[in-house]
């Protein structure tokens, strides 16, 4: 069998292998240098994500926090509503002369929290990562609460300057005030817990000004001062 002839680097084995071991480091060097830019740039676009989604939060617990601030004034213009028909309980009562109004609930944003998530949430730690997604989950809460809200006072606005109420009108008109109550409760009570979850996170509600909207719903609803029986059926 024949032998194949042993080549030798023609600047000797020394040179050969002082070059290949420059030419391996140099690969090493480069992949350890794109490594840290790729590094550099995750972190970069975590932290430009995490600024805005904070921003989000933050005009989200505005938007919220308007709410709660209209809550005193819808409390007492259910209390009117329901001395309204506790009057004509009994076949007798003022008829209305003002409008009803309602709370003003402001649609929350999970635009920058859901185009970001699939691209930035894997360099996130978990506890953050738990904690941005409980802020959002009471949001969530609070939108399908206001939804429902909001369809309570539609309902409620159908006795807008009414003259007089037959006896099912008024017990339709109780059922409304009392789920009115119970959502105006719960969007209360999830303000709180939200309010402390976001606090922990160095987060506060952006600066805001009531609009006229939420102040004409503190202005009391007006009735006649003369009792009328009611004629409808």
């Amino acid at each position: 069998m024949r032998r194949l002839p042993f080549i030798k680097p023609p600047t000797g084995w020394p040179d050969f292998i002082t070059e290949l071991v420059i030419v391996v480091l140099g690969v090493f060097i480069a992949l350890a240098a794109q490594e840290a830019v790729n590094n550099w740039n995750a972190r970069r676009d975590l932290a430009e994500f995490r600024s805005a989604v904070d921003r989000e939060i933050a005009e989200n617990l505005a938007a919220y926090e308007q709410r709660t601030e209209q809550s005193a004034c819808a409390g007492a213009r259910l209390d009117q509503l329901e001395a309204w028909q506790d009057d004509w309980r009994d076949g007798a009562g003022p008829a209305m002369l003002g409008r009803i109004r309602r709370p003003i609930g402001y649609t929350l944003s999970q635009d920058v929290w859901s185009s970001g998530v699939a691209a930035n949430l894997r360099e996130m730690p978990l506890e953050q990562r738990l904690r941005y997604a409980a802020l959002y989950a009471s949001f969530q809460t609070y939108e399908n609460l206001r939804l429902r809200e909001a369809a309570v006072w539609q309902s409620l606005y159908g006795y807008d300057q009414a003259r007089s109420l037959t006896s099912p009108e008024v017990n339709a008109l109780r059922g409304l005030i009392l789920s009115a109550r119970s959502l105006a409760w719960s969007i209360d009570g999830n303000w709180e817990e939200l309010k402390e979850q976001a606090a922990a996170m160095r987060i506060t509600p952006a600066r805001y000004t009531l609009d006229e909207a939420t102040r004409r719903l503190c202005t009391p609803i007006e009735f006649t001062r003369t009792l009328q029986a009611s004629n409808r059926s």
